[in-house]
Order: structure tokens, then sequence, then C-alpha cells
């Protein structure tokens, strides 16, 4: 498959992340990389604003799930986000994600055998000097289209 044709749903879907910078820098088979740019979400006092730190992982995670899972069979939803915030984002923030065929087949099989569940997804970003910034773990509600 050709992942690129999902960069401009990721990128432009939704009119803020479009409005925020957010850009793919690499889709490809259970890997994804996105980038946020500092100078469009630095907060009051001049450190990336943690809402936009959310945005970006949450957006990850979905596109993750995009180069991971059949297009059209499955919805996920975020159901829930559980964020630490670990040091301040100074420079653009990056979302690198990956998984294992393995662990990619383990975590849809309780989904395809109940029709729906839960897609758990532990994620973190980093500034562009590879400082950890915040962590993540994000519930993604998942629906098995029919």
């Amino acid at each position: 498959m050709d992942y690129s044709s999902l960069k401009p749903m990721i990128e432009g879907t939704i009119p803020w992340v479009k409005e925020s910078g957010l850009s793919v820098e690499l889709l490809e088979e259970r890997h994804v990389v996105l980038r946020l740019p500092k100078d469009n979400h630095l907060n009051h006092v001049g450190i990336v604003y943690a809402g936009s730190l959310f945005m970006l992982m949450e957006i990850a995670g979905a596109a993750l799930f995009a180069c991971t899972y059949p297009i059209g069979q499955y919805i996920p939803i975020n159901k829930g986000m559980d964020i630490q915030f670990l040091n301040m984002g100074l420079t653009d923030i990056i979302c690198e994600l990956s998984i294992s065929e393995e662990k990619a087949r383990e975590m849809l099989q309780p989904i395809d055998e109940k029709g729906k569940g839960e897609w758990v997804l532990e994620m973190d970003c980093r500034d562009t000097e590879g400082t950890l910034i915040a962590t993540s773990t994000c519930q993604y509600y998942v629906k098995k289209m029919s």
C-alpha cells in the first residue's frame, strides 16, 4: 500500500490540526513520524503548549492505526488519554511510533472476536534533540465495520 495517500487525511481532515502546522514526516507499514512546529504552539511562558502535545500524540496514534490495519475495516475513536509532561518543549516536537506485526495482531484479536473493544497505545514525544517531553497512554475505542 502507498501510505503517502494518508498524509492529506492526517494533516487536513480536522481544521484545527490543519491550522496547527502538524506535518507527517514518515508513513510506512506499522511506523509513523509526525512533527509539531514549536512556533505555532508556544504558550504564555515560551514552551510548547500542553494541549498541542496531546493533539500530536493522539493524531500520531490514529496515524499508526491507519498504517497498521486495513482502511475501512475498523474505526478508532479516542476514548481517553493519560498524559505526563516531563520536560519543557523548546523546539519542534516529534512523535515516532511503531508496532511489531505480532503486537498489532495481538492488540486487534479481541476486537475481531467481539466486533469492538479497546486498543491501548503507549507513546511519547521528544524534542529535536531527543529529550523526552511527554508520555501518554491513549485508549482508542475501536469498532469493526460491517
